[in-house]
């Protein structure tokens, strides 16, 4: 929902205590990994299986994330575990399907189909393709069933406590997810599991973030859920899931678990910002795209983050990457103080991120860095290219124009170099493209400049032709060069 004016009429909403929610990526740990995937693996057709409470919970907390290993290539797909039949509805010509406002008269099942249609929206906006509820196939084992006697599980409910957190509601449906037992809740998520084979899972850590009954329940539910899904079942054969992450809440200087954040690009931005717009009965923006602010009924302000961070909490490679991460050198991050943390920790709005190890093999430094690099790198070879071209060895009857050798050298070298270290094929003629013009501009800017002699009458006009066409002919192949690379790199990668 977007504001329209500076007034939205709300239902009395008032709380002992202000709300409190977590900050999305407040605080990055130097060597936090950049991956939610197992090492060395592409994006690029990896399946990875989010499990989430309500509908908007899967924008709010990881729609970033969700977005950037969508635009990846990466098979996203979310189990939501109910329709979020408790929530507080914003729109005044929608407040009727909330549950206990004037004009409802279910528990919440009309608001919570309602609410499935933005969940479809939010979903294509993030990019996710593949959707589901519990106790709709794949997540459902039929001989199980729900203990409810529905299709569904219903939301809880939840209150404010005194110091801000959520608590469990005063009045809790017997159809509602805490209701049901454990054991059942996880037999249908790890149907899921066996049959989307996820490289990684992510639910919420055992606190559900900010306390929220449904959170606390689905992430006790999803660790269960990845051990029963180790043996064949409803879904099909076991799987083991390689990795389990759980959404950080609250950052913790104690907390020695190995974190991973997930930065994403601009358009990743746009889209959790455009996801959180199609959840309209839950949430109000800004009329202004640049607010990155976000609230909720309660009108507590919250920031639309690009920056999420998880902590692994499981799965097959936790010893393998808790090694990784020990030799990183923070392992001694649960010993650390309060001093301690800010020498250990960055935050999201730092430049202190290019110190972290772990960079995936195929990941793409962002558009400014790879224009900056290659732009610097380009001028530097145009300058100390046309200064040596000239050179010129005469050894008895051999000429030997090693200037513009060892100046087209340079030219190839730096080339291939930007293009291999950003991941970027174009970057690789960027540098050309610069030393070109460079070239240039000092042979006919300055027409009785000694640095370029251009003509075929002497051997010093050869070889400043030669260092025109040349750098021409050295920019081709080096994108042919990154190309080749880059193409071998993915498949080895993928394999």
């Amino acid at each position: 929902m977007l504001l329209v004016s500076g007034h939205v009429p709300e239902p009395d909403r008032t709380t002992d205590a202000t709300p409190s929610y977590p900050q999305q990526g407040a605080a990055v740990l130097p060597h936090a990994l950049t991956s939610l995937l197992p090492a060395g693996v592409s994006p690029v057709g990896a399946r990875v299986l989010y499990v989430h409470a309500h509908p908007d919970d899967e924008t709010v907390v990881t729609g970033a994330s969700m977005a950037h290993l969508a635009r990846a290539g990466a098979e996203v797909t979310l189990l939501t575990m109910t329709r979020g039949e408790r929530g507080e509805v914003i729109p005044a010509d929608l407040r009727h399907l909330e549950v206990g406002q004037p004009g409802c008269t279910d528990d919440g099942t009309a608001l919570g189909d309602y609410r499935v249609g933005e969940l479809h929206a939010a979903c294509a906006a993030l990019g996710v393709r593949s959707h589901f509820f519990a106790g709709q196939q794949p997540a459902i084992v039929p001989s199980v069933g729900l203990s409810n006697g529905r299709d569904r599980y219903l939301d809880s409910g939840m209150a404010w406590g005194a110091d801000g957190r959520a608590t469990a509601a005063a009045d809790v449906s017997p159809a509602a997810l805490t209701a049901a037992p454990v054991e059942e809740v996880s037999a249908h998520i790890a149907a899921a599991i066996r049959t989307v084979r996820p490289l990684a899972v992510i639910s919420y850590d055992d606190d559900g973030g900010y306390g929220h009954p449904d959170h606390i329940r689905t992430a006790q539910a999803t660790m269960r859920a990845v051990e029963l899904a180790r043996t064949a079942g409803a879904g099909g054969e076991g799987w083991d899931v390689p990795l389990t992450w759980a959404i950080e809440g609250e950052f913790s200087s104690e907390d020695s678990r190995v974190q991973a954040v997930i930065e994403a690009e601009p358009a990743g931005l746009a889209a959790k910002r455009a996801a959180l717009e199609a959840h309209e009965t839950q949430v109000v923006l800004s009329t202004d795209p640049a607010d990155l602010t976000f609230r909720f009924s309660n009108g507590v302000p919250q920031k639309i983050s690009g920056v999420e961070t998880f902590r692994m909490v499981g799965g097959t490679e936790l010893p393998a990457v808790t090694e990784y991460w020990s030799g990183a050198g923070v392992a001694g991050v649960a010993g650390a103080g309060g001093a301690g943390v800010a020498g250990a920790v960055s935050t999201a709005a730092d430049d202190s991120h290019a110190s972290r190890q772990g960079r995936d093999p195929l990941e793409q430094a962002s558009i400014p860095v790879t224009l900056t690099v290659a732009g610097v790198c380009g001028l530097l070879a145009g300058i100390l290219g046309t200064g040596v071209h000239g050179n010129i060895l005469r050894l008895g009857g051999l000429t030997l124009p090693w200037g513009v050798l060892l100046a087209l050298a340079l030219v190839v070298s730096v080339s291939v170099w930007t293009g291999a270290t950003t991941r970027r094929i174009w970057a690789a003629a960027v540098p050309g493209v610069v030393a070109y013009a460079v070239a240039f501009a000092l042979a006919f800017l300055r027409p009785d400049s000694p640095l370029i002699v251009l003509g075929f009458d002497s051997a010093i006009g050869r070889v400043g032709l030669a260092w025109f066409g040349g750098i021409l002919l050295a920019t081709l192949f080096s994108v042919v060069v990154v190309g080749r690379w880059w193409r071998k790199r993915r498949r080895t990668v993928a394999a």
